[in-house]
C-alpha cells in the first residue's frame, strides 16, 4: 500500500506499508468495506471562469504551461469542471450573447467574447486531457428579459421570455460543441434564491422546473442535446431538501431533472444532502461551487483554508454527493479579476506583473481526492473508531482502492487500517495533516 502525507511542512511524501495477515484487532481500527457499496463518482475539477482565462492568459508562456499542467497534466487531474454561461461576477463585466430583444430568431446570437479567453483556455485543458466533462451554468439572462431591465441585483425571468431564453442556453450548447467542447450538464440558474450586486436572476423552486420542463429540455431536444442532463438549485445545502421537494413536485420534473447542484457558502449540513440522497436515489447531487471568500476567512490561514476543502469533500461524498467542483481555477493576487469586486482565493494565485505562481494549499488538500479517485468509482464504506479522524473510501473502476483520512486536532492520532482480512499494523496521521492511502 502506497500513501501520501500532506500538511504545512510536506506535500505528497510517500511511503510504503505492508500489509499483514488478520485485522489488526480490536482498538483504533479505521476498517474499509469495499463489499459496501454506494454512489458512483463522476470526476472532480472546478470552475473555468472568464477571470481564470483572463489571469492565465497574462502570464508567460512558460508559466501558461505550468498552470495547465498543475491541473489538468501530472498535477491534481482534473476531470470535471464548470463554465458560466454569458457573464458571471468573475467575468471582466456584464455581457449577453444577444442583446436585441426582437431578436426572437437569434440571428445575432453570438459567443465572440468567450473566444478571446475562455474557449482558448478550455481548449488547451482539452488538449491536456480530452476526457473532461463541462457543466455550464448561467449567472443571468440578459437584461431585457428580467423585470428590473439588468443583468445584476436579481429580478426575474419575464414570461414572456422563457421560450427565447431556453432557445439561447441550447443555442450556447451548440456553439461550445462547435468549438470542439461538449456540454454534458446545465444548471437552470446559478443560486436562484440570491439578489446579488453581481449577475443574478430569482427563480422559485417551482419555477426551475417549470422552466426545465416546459421550456429548456424540449429545446434541447431540438437542438439534438437530447444526452445533457438539467440541475436545479446550485445554491447553499441549508434549503437543498426543501427545494428539491418543491422542484420535483411539478408535474413531469421526475423525468426530465436529473440532478442537484449544491454550494457550501452557509455551513456542511451534510445531514440535509444525506437526506436529499435517500429521498431522491436516482438523482445526480453535485457539489458546483465553494472558495475561500475573504469576508468570511482568516486571511492567510493556509491550514484552515485547505481543511475547510477537505472536511466538506469527505462529508459531502459520505453524504452521496457524486461530483465536485470548485470556484475559480486560477486568480490574480487580488483575488480577481471581478467586476464588482467580490474578491476570493483560489487554490492557485498569480502575480501576473511577477509572472510568479503561488501555489496554496488547498490546492495538495484537494488533490488528495482528485489525484486518487478515478471517474466511475464507487463511494464503499469505511468506519473509524475516533472523531479526531475523517474518513472516506473508494473502489476505483479497475478494483484499486482509495481511502482518504484527515486530521484537523492538535495531536498526533494513531490507527490501524484493517480491510478484508489483513491489516496495515500501527499507523499514525499527524495533526492538521491529510493522508490518501491507495492498495489493490
Amino acid at each position: 500500500m502506497k500513501c501520501y502525507i500532506s500538511n504545512q511542512e510536506v506535500q505528497f511524501q510517500e511511503m510504503e506499508v505492508n500489509f499483514l495477515e488478520g485485522d489488526g484487532g480490536e482498538m483504533q481500527q479505521v476498517r474499509v468495506h469495499p463489499s459496501v457499496s454506494y454512489q458512483q463518482i463522476l470526476g472532480m475539477g472546478a470552475a473555468i471562469t472568464e477571470a481564470s482565462a483572463y489571469t492565465c492568459a497574462r502570464m508567460s508562456a512558460e508559466r501558461q504551461k505550468q498552470l495547465l499542467a498543475l491541473y489538468f497534466g501530472a498535477g491534481n487531474d482534473y476531470n470535471f469542471c464548470r463554465l458560466h454561461i454569458q457573464s458571471c461576477d468573475f467575468a471582466l463585466g456584464n455581457y449577453a450573447y444577444v442583446e436585441d430583444a426582437q431578436d426572437r430568431e437569434l440571428q445575432s446570437f453570438s459567443i465572440e467574447r468567450d473566444r478571446k479567453y475562455i474557449i482558448p483556455f478550455v481548449q488547451a485543458a482539452l488538449e491536456q486531457n480530452p476526457d473532461i466533462q463541462f457543466l455550464a451554468s448561467p449567472w443571468s439572462p440578459p437584461a431585457f428579459m428580467k423585470t428590473n431591465g439588468e443583468m445584476n441585483h436579481g429580478g426575474r425571468l419575464r414570461q414572456e421570455y422563457y421560450q427565447m431564453w431556453a432557445d439561447m442556453v441550447a443555442r450556447y450548447v451548440s456553439a461550445y460543441q462547435d468549438e470542439g467542447i461538449a456540454i454534458r450538464r446545465l444548471t437552470v440558474q446559478n443560486e436562484p434564491a440570491a439578489v446579488q450586486t453581481w449577475d443574478s436572476c430569482i427563480f422559485s423552486g417551482a419555477e426551475e422546473a417549470e422552466f426545465a420542463c416546459r421550456y429548456l429540455r424540449p429545446a434541447l431536444d431540438r437542438a439534438q442535446h437530447a444526452d445533457v442532463k438539467i440541475n436545479v438549485w446550485d445554491h447553499n445545502k441549508e434549503k437543498i431538501l426543501e427545494r428539491a421537494a418543491e422542484s420535483f413536485g411539478v408535474e413531469g420534473a421526475q423525468e426530465t431533472i436529473d440532478g442537484i447542484a449544491f454550494h457550501w457558502y452557509t455551513g456542511e449540513h451534510f445531514d440535509a444532502l444525506a437526506e436529499v440522497r435517500r429521498q431522491y436515489p436516482d438523482k445526480e447531487l453535485l457539489f458546483t461551487e465553494g472558495c475561500v471568500e475573504y469576508a468570511r476567512a482568516a486571511a492567510d490561514n493556509q491550514v484552515q483554508h485547505a481543511e475547510m476543502y477537505a472536511h466538506d469533500i469527505i462529508g459531502d461524498f459520505n453524504a452521496g454527493m457524486n461530483g465536485f467542483i470548485d470556484w475559480n481555477l486560477i486568480l490574480d493576487r487580488q483575488g480577481g479579476p471581478n467586476h464588482v469586486k467580490n474578491y476570493c482565493e483560489a487554490p492557485v494565485m498569480c502575480d501576473v506583473d511577477a509572472d510568479t505562481i503561488d501555489v496554496k494549499l488547498s490546492y495538495y488538500y484537494i488533490g488528495h481526492f482528485s489525484r486518487f479517485i478515478r471517474p466511475g468509482a464507487r463511494r464503499i464504506l469505511v468506519s473509524k473508531y475516533s472523531p479526531d479522524i475523517e474518513a472516506t473510501a473508494f473502489r476505483n473502476p479497475d478494483g484499486s482502492r482509495v481511502l482518504v483520512l484527515l486530521n484537523r486536532s492538535e495531536r498526533e492520532v494513531d490507527f490501524v487500517l484493517s480491510t478484508e482480512g489483513k491489516n496495515s499494523g500501527r499507523m499514525k496521521i499527524g495533526k492538521h495533516s491529510i493522508m490518501t492511502c491507495c492498495w489493490e
